[in-house]
């Protein structure tokens, strides 16, 4: 039978906002996956949780933080399934918290890889240390863990007095052997120590990025929605003004009409007085020069009224339009400072930034190109392969799907299977995606042509 030393205890531990929440033991929250006990303050949220492994010497050897989803009951959600048992067993080597490198699991360092988004990465800031804070919670014994007594072993027989008369310099080069293995196995440690907080503060980074960036193309969305609804604004009021000058044009049309009417009267009239004549005429002249004057006036008016609204929908949309501008160089200022800033020290400390290039394989990004190929990672690919961004998708989308492209009258493509090129530099248009029937037909031209 095992001693006391071999026997570990699980646990889980609960954190909020990085502090520690709440301590189960493993039946504990066993009743919680199972949906017997509810955890109302989690209702409706991800919760972070560690799962530990504890030793007879309230100290952790292993450690796997994942998230845990609540339905707004606090019931563990029917979707959730994370074997954070399965992680531990596969889990690589972390810190030491006093028992030697505990087996690790997280973000950063997940042994699974369709799981990596079910983890979180610990803590490593002053004063709120995951690992710091989990260490004393344990060493406390908060969970009230009790640890089944060992058989005792038999007897051991007194040891061979001839020990005792090691020659001094064999002890002496045991001991340093001993001091030597100390050190490696220290050293050792620190490093991935390091490695591990050079993991976690990578990714919080890359979090902060894409954040910036989301914010950034939601305002510029806004303002292009902006842009747009006053650029309708505008033709409406363009429609409006159209409309106003035709009813003008109409009007004096009217007008004019109404005007030969009455000199045709006045021309075909017989009067035998030619003061009655005049009376008419400057009656007339009258009656129609103030209906013209009337309805001149209203028209400007309206016409005056438009244009000014016209005039301020075109500064607003000058307005817009440059601050939009702004938001764009704004937009590129903050990647290449993001970049600069974060990216250079940790290439600067040896750290190299690898993408996977179709076509080119895997290849190392510096941290001057990360606002490049952020901003459009097909064009970053196409000038790596010394070719143009058209001719590389042309390209992506045969390695893709290697088909022939050629289309007939109808505008039906052919579909015959072709021999897939692997290297963009080696692939020509109408010949690399054409089968054998349409390889010397023109590109530009149809099957039908």
């Amino acid at each position: 039978m095992g001693s006391k030393s071999d026997i570990q205890l699980e646990a889980v531990i609960v954190f909020a906002n990085g502090r520690i929440d709440r301590q189960l033991q493993y039946p504990e929250f066993e009743a919680v996956m199972d949906g017997f006990v509810p955890m109302q303050d989690f209702a409706g949220c991800r919760a972070q949780a560690v799962y530990v492994r504890i030793n007879a010497s309230f100290q952790i050897t292993t450690a796997v933080f994942f998230y845990i989803d609540f339905d707004p009951r606090g019931m563990v959600a029917k979707r959730w399934n994370v074997p954070f048992q399965q992680l531990a067993e596969a889990a690589s080597r972390g810190p030491d918290l006093g028992a030697g490198p505990i087996a690790l699991a997280c973000y950063s360092q997940c042994p699974i890889d369709w799981q990596k988004n079910n983890l979180w990465d610990p803590l490593m800031d002053p004063g709120r240390n995951s690992f710091v804070l989990m260490k004393k919670a344990v060493a406390s014994n908060v969970l009230g863990l009790i640890f089944p007594e060992a058989e005792p072993e038999p007897n051991v027989t007194a040891a061979n007095n001839n020990a005792s008369e090691l020659a001094a310099s064999e002890l002496k080069a045991a001991l340093e052997r001993e001091y030597a293995q100390t050190m490696r196995t220290r050293l050792a440690h620190t490093l991935k120590e390091q490695r591990l907080h050079i993991n976690t503060i990578r990714s919080h980074m890359r979090l902060k990025l894409d954040e910036l960036k989301r914010d950034h193309q939601e305002r510029i969305g806004e303002y292009q929605q902006a842009f747009n609804a006053q650029a309708q604004q505008l033709a409406d009021l363009q429609r409006d003004n159209q409309a106003l000058q035709q009813r003008l044009n109409m009007q004096e049309d009217k007008y004019g009409g109404l005007r030969e009417y009455y000199e045709h009267k006045l021309s075909t009239a017989q009067l035998d007085e030619s003061s009655q004549v005049r009376e008419l005429e400057q009656e007339f002249d009258a009656r129609i020069e103030a209906a013209v004057n009337e309805a001149k006036e209203e028209l400007q008016e309206r016409l005056d009224m438009r244009e000014m609204e016209l005039y301020y929908r075109q500064q607003q949309e000058a307005a817009v339009r440059d601050e939009l501008e702004i938001l764009r160089a704004e937009h590129e200022q903050l990647l290449e400072q993001g970049a600069t800033q974060i990216l250079t020290p940790l290439q600067k400390a040896g750290i190299s930034f690898v993408v996977f290039v179709p076509g080119l394989g895997q290849t190392t990004l510096p941290a001057a190109s990360v606002a490049d190929y952020i901003a459009n990672p097909e064009a970053y690919f196409a000038k790596l392969c010394g070719l143009t961004e058209a001719h590389y998708r042309l390209w992506l989308d045969h390695s893709h799907s290697p088909y022939c492209t050629a289309t007939d009258s109808d505008g039906e493509e052919c579909g015959v299977g072709v021999n897939r090129v692997s290297q963009p530099t080696d692939f020509h248009d109408g010949e690399s995606n054409r089968c054998a029937e349409h390889r010397s037909i023109n590109p530009s031209r149809a099957l039908g042509g």
